[in-house]
């Protein structure tokens, strides 16, 4: 049991040194509270996971740990010279966004699931930390997106028919109410 809690301050350890800007936070919450930064950390992930796990707004915590932390990664990776980082990112929101429509839908049964919130957090942080993301994309999106990529593109351009279609359709009605040519009068004064 030494071992594993040995084995989690060393990983939080490294996981403040990779990330600066949450050493700071932490290093302050330390200050203020006299508590050593390792056990601020592995008290607020205890108090987390609980919440995760039986708390009020958990659905709400999930999500904001699933996006909130990856779109500041994301901010990062653009704002750098090496553009590894962002495909990894790009891969993680790609993965993300299936995960989500396929959570919208299956929804009514993912609710039944005893601790949810804390399962889909932890799948979450592991696509972050352990490039699951990128293993997920390669198994499985990438090989049902380029099966399918003749039928998305087609309906795309479907969609943006539509879309135009529906767009002349409007301002035509609209012009014919003399809306659209008083505009256009306005904007020649």
């Amino acid at each position: 049991m030494a071992a594993h809690i040995d084995r989690a301050r060393k990983g939080i350890e490294e996981f403040l040194i990779k990330y600066p800007a949450v050493d700071d936070v932490v290093s302050k919450a330390s200050a203020t509270t006299k508590v050593g930064k390792v056990n601020l950390v592995m008290g607020f992930l205890g108090f987390t996971a609980v919440w995760l796990a039986i708390g009020y707004g958990s659905p709400f915590l999930c999500d904001l740990i699933g996006f909130v932390f990856p779109a500041y990664l994301s901010f990062k990776a653009v704002e750098s010279k090496d553009t590894k980082d962002d495909t990894q990112w790009l891969t993680y929101w790609i993965v993300y966004s299936y995960f989500g429509i396929l959570e919208f839908f299956s929804d009514y049964l993912l609710f039944w699931i005893p601790f949810y919130s804390l399962i889909k957090c932890s799948f979450l942080l592991w696509m972050v930390n352990y490039n699951g993301a990128s293993l997920i994309y390669t198994r499985f999106v990438r090989v049902f997106m380029r099966a399918n990529v003749a039928i998305v593109d087609d309906t795309m351009l479907a969609a943006e028919e539509i879309q135009t279609n529906i767009q002349n359709y409007v301002h035509d009605k609209v012009q014919g109410y003399g809306v659209v040519e008083e505009e256009e009068e306005e904007e020649e004064e």
